[in-house]
This record gives structure tokens, sequence and C-alpha cells, in this order.
């Protein structure tokens, strides 16, 4: 079965980053229920990224649901309260824990 944002709920993130001269942006997550194994989400084409964190709800590092509002605009409202969003026309590429160094992961988008 392909990889949803619909399997992204009480998915734990770890670490988010952009590479601003490649214009890639990474999320790492530790897991989740439908993925039990930590994953990567790699954006390619990115042209804004927005990260709060505020907490409004308090500390929390799971996923609530994850959304494409069909605009290339890629939302992660997080159980905290914030919603991380990446502006990018491009699909995310999904890979489990199977990658070995963060060069392997780079090299998706190559």
């Amino acid at each position: 079965m392909p990889f949803s944002l619909r399997q992204m709920h009480d998915a734990t993130l770890v670490t988010v980053r952009f590479d601003w001269a490649g214009r890639t942006c990474l999320l790492e997550f530790s897991g989740a229920p439908s993925v039990a194994e930590p994953f990567f989400l790699m954006f390619f084409q990115v042209s804004e990224v927005s990260i709060p964190a505020s907490a409004p709800w308090g500390p929390s590092a799971s996923v609530l649901e994850a959304r494409n509002n069909g605009e290339g605009r890629y939302e992660f409202a997080m159980q905290s309260g914030d919603t991380i969003a990446i502006l990018s026309h491009v699909a995310p590429a999904f890979q489990s824990s199977g990658m070995r160094s963060l060069a392997d992961i780079e090299s998706i988008g190559a």
C-alpha cells in the first residue's frame, strides 16, 4: 500500500531540515501507528517553509493531521496546536528507515 498523508496521525516528528540552496525540506519521524519504523518525507522545489513552535495547546511532537490543500501547500497540524507548512508543487518522497545516512536521504531527489 503506498504511503498517504492520512497515515500521519500520531507520527512523532524528530527533525525538520531545510536546505536553502537546494530548496529541499526533510521531515524525519520516529514512527507512527501505521508505520512502525522511523521514516522521512523529503520535499523538493520548496519555495516556503513555516515552522511555528509556540505550542498553544502544550508541548507535543506528534502530528494531529496532515494534508495537501491541492495547491502544493502541505500542512502538518501538530498536537501542540502549531501548524507546520511547506509549499512545494512536487509530491514529497517517502522513505522508511532503510536509509543509512543523510546522503542516502538526499539522493532520493537526485
